[in-house]
């Protein structure tokens, strides 16, 4: 599993009970002058501005998890990026220094909330102005959408405007692989048993055979392929497993172990950029891994740099943005030398200043 990942979704304010009505999100006091802010790039400033600063970390009793943002957060035209930062508190824990061999006890207090930096790219397309993209970092299996949508939408009833935020979509799963520059892997998952003896088995899995106690111990079980060179074999395997059913009616492939998996997953890839959906959906949602050597990402305390992933999130909103609006420059708004610890800085320095002394004359 990535370690990193960003996820697209759209954002769109329309009339209540009208899903067709999208407005145009730069002209939206033409539709309803009571929403906040005339621009959603605007509205989404001033969200970034409520939750910016030491005094302003926002406390969800609830859940137990903290919201803030980072500094810096940087805006060209309708186009914002920075970081979020969420962490959870309630518990305390010990902490083992793996270098000096050495346990730190009590080292989280239960009010100690742990924060992870999450990534946000905000973005209005110049043509097609009707639907706002936002890509989310994911960090492992940890989020940040959920806390973010509640916080973001508005606080009351606003006239006849309604906002939605909605992962990026697709019920064309054939025509996404065909569009596809190339098959990465395909991935199946599901569960299997293990012969085991009555203490290691499942308990709804013994049996008593001639007094002999048996069983099987239950286990996920995970199947990955990769095209090895031949992609247009690979791609018409894909495209039946897609499309397989109990009729038996697609010969081509004799399916084999695909049958005992209870869910399969394609990679592709699309210009610079690797999506990964459900083969066995009606809907897929799109999550971009982000390889750290293929995107050139910067990782400093197993999190990359806004600037790194900056730069990675704009290639796939450009892969992701109809062909009709102008591309998005690839080069990230915040400085690169945000989220590089102060020491790796000094090291760099150091570097440049001896690389530019002269060589001696001999």
């Amino acid at each position: 599993m990535a370690t990193h990942k960003l996820i697209p979704y759209w954002i769109q304010v329309r009339k209540v009970e009208e899903p067709d009505t999208a407005w145009d999100l730069t002209s939206i006091h033409t539709h309803e002058p009571k929403f906040p802010n005339n621009n959603l790039a605007d509205y989404f400033e001033d969200f970034i501005k409520e939750y910016k600063g030491e005094s302003d970390v926002y406390k969800d009793e609830d859940e137990q998890k903290t919201f803030t943002v980072a500094n810096p957060v940087k805006r060209k035209g309708n186009t914002i990026e920075g970081r979020f930062k969420s962490g959870e508190w309630g518990q305390n824990a010990d902490f083992w220094d793996v270098d000096k061999h050495k346990r730190i006890e009590d080292a989280r207090k239960e009010n100690h909330s742990e924060e992870i930096p999450y990534y946000f790219f905000f973005h209005i397309p110049d043509t097609d102005r009707t639907q706002a993209l936002l890509l989310l970092s994911k960090y492992k299996r940890k989020g940040v959408k959920t806390l973010f949508s509640n916080l973001f939408y508005p606080d009351e009833e606003v006239g006849d405007a309604y906002m939605t935020i909605e992962p990026h979509y697709s019920d064309k799963i054939i025509e996404k692989i065909n569009e596809a520059d190339r098959i990465a892997a395909i991935k199946f998952r599901g569960q299997d048993g293990i012969p085991a003896r009555e203490q290691y088995a499942d308990t709804k899995d013994i049996e008593n055979l001639d007094d002999d106690f048996s069983g099987q111990l239950e286990v996920g079980s995970e199947w990955k392929i990769t095209p090895k060179g031949n992609q247009e074999g690979f791609l018409e395997y894909a495209k039946e497993i897609v499309s397989r059913d109990d009729t038996d009616e697609v010969k081509n492939f004799d399916y084999g172990r695909v049958s005992d998996f209870e869910s399969a997953s394609i990679t592709v890839v699309e210009g610079e950029s690797e999506l990964t959906f459900p083969l066995w959906k009606e809907e897929i949602q799109m999550r971009v891994d982000l390889d750290p050597d293929e995107y050139n990402l910067e990782i400093y305390g197993d999190h990359p740099t806004p600037y790194s992933i900056g730069c990675a999130a704009r290639q796939v909103a450009n892969d992701l943005l109809r062909d009709w609006n102008t591309d998005i420059d690839t080069e990230s708004l915040i400085p690169q030398d945000v989220g590089v610890p102060e020491d790796e800085e000094e090291g760099d320095r150091k570097r440049e200043e001896t690389d530019q002394v002269p060589a001696p004359q001999g």
